[in-house]
């Protein structure tokens, strides 16, 4: 049997085992909570706990091994009013943004406005002389006269 050359994989098996890689790719950040009933220990706990948190970030904790979570630190007077001027400057921006976009729509719909008149008044001046033309050409379509000799 050792003679026998290997046939290929079925494509279906490969597509198979690409999705099961796919799928264990994810099962390993999943984890189970512990049940109500069963008596794990704090330091099992914690495990779970660290395995979940794979960050760079310093994590501060106390003597039980829990999260602990500090106020934010108090900005400066000065990082203060840089942030309330940056925070107006970018409002100015915006009202500018806003104004600049109100006069653009009105001169536009303005123009607009000023367009459609005079397209519309070009547009009956050509039905007008189309109109003209016809009455001029309106003996073609008058019926002939039946008294011919």
């Amino acid at each position: 049997m050792g003679d026998r050359p290997r046939q290929p994989e079925a494509p279906t098996s490969r597509a198979r085992a690409t999705a099961a890689a796919r799928a264990n790719l994810f099962r390993s950040q999943l984890t189970r909570r512990p049940t109500v009933s069963s008596t794990a220990s704090v330091e099992t706990l914690r495990l779970d706990v660290d395995v979940l948190s794979d960050t760079s970030e310093i994590v501060v904790r106390n003597q039980q091994g829990e999260v602990e979570l500090a106020d934010p630190p108090a900005l400066s007077v000065e990082q203060q009013q840089q942030q309330q001027t940056e925070h107006h400057l970018e409002m100015e921006r915006e009202k500018q943004r806003v104004a600049d976009a109100v006069k653009h729509h009105a001169a536009s719909q303005s123009s607009v406005a000023g367009q459609s008149e005079e397209l519309l008044e070009a547009v009956r001046a050509e039905l007008r002389a189309k109109v003209n033309a016809l009455a001029e050409d309106n003996w073609m379509f008058e019926p002939e006269d039946a008294t011919r000799g």
